[in-house]
């Protein structure tokens, strides 16, 4: 009987948890019961939304202007993309908005973030520290005009390309034979990843070549198609600064709560 009582006992800490937010928020407590009902449908666990989720929905679905539901349905799948714990996730729904207000529509935020997600194995980051890390890249390629799923899926295979050290090989026998000192080292001497900023720098050594050795270094380690060529053309066209440029418009916009807070007239 433990257990029933105990889901008796969170399934009153929701309810208030929705009456809380239907009394500060635009919305009724109705609709916010029917977002906890849509978070627990999207098989999150009392604990997860009572430590965070409930709360960072509805904020995201206020300020996006997002019908409950859709928010509920749509901050559970980020969270399950990037793997965010539940204390986390108002910081995860504050990079969504912030993505949203450098012009990123969430669907396609979470799409890129759905096949970006391998990549947080590569970077040993997960949750919000991967999220901050891989927004800006997202976001540059939304600006190029890619859809979120193709750009976080060249994305992915350019990370794991600078891993496959036989295919690094055969493009530094190319860039040996072009005789212009270039050198591609994706790992750090551990053998691991080296890191984003690395990654970039090694992008950029490419441009040093001339057209035809770039084209057929890049396409015996990066492969042909058309999303990662286009996806690299944008990584050595803005090359690192490109980067944290995003990176610092991300940061200098209003939080979640602050915004949300505006909104109310508080």
């Amino acid at each position: 009987p433990a257990p029933i009582a105990d889901l008796s006992a969170n399934s009153q800490k929701i309810t208030n948890l929705a009456t809380k937010l239907g009394d500060r928020l635009p919305g009724t407590t109705a609709d916010f019961q029917e977002m906890m009902t849509m978070l627990r449908r999207q098989g999150l666990s009392a604990q997860s939304i009572l430590g965070g989720t409930g709360e960072a929905a509805a904020y995201l679905g206020v300020q996006l202007k997002m019908p409950v539901t859709a928010a509920a349905e749509f901050a559970a799948k980020m969270q399950d993309a990037t793997r965010t714990s539940e204390k986390d996730m108002m910081g995860l729904m504050d990079t969504i908005q912030r993505g949203f207000y450098a012009g990123v529509d969430p669907a396609n935020m979470l799409q890129g973030f759905s096949k970006i997600a391998p990549v947080m194995d590569t970077i040993k980051k997960s949750g919000i520290d991967a999220a901050k890390e891989l927004a800006p890249l997202l976001i540059m390629m939304d600006q190029a005009g890619m859809e979120g799923g193709s750009a976080g899926n060249a994305f992915r295979k350019i990370f794991q390309a600078g891993l496959n050290q036989s295919k690094v090989d055969d493009a530094n026998k190319i860039a040996a034979g072009a005789n212009k000192g270039v050198s591609l080292k994706f790992t750090n001497n551990e053998g691991n990843f080296a890191g984003l900023e690395n990654l970039y720098a090694q992008v950029e050594k490419l441009k040093a070549l001339n057209d035809i050795d770039r084209t057929a270094g890049i396409s015996k380690l990066f492969g042909d198609d058309a999303e990662t060529m286009s996806t690299l053309n944008t990584m050595m066209n803005k090359g690192l600064a490109g980067y944290q440029e995003v990176q610092q418009k991300l940061q200098t916009q209003a939080d979640l709560r602050t915004r949300v807070n505006e909104q109310l007239g508080t």
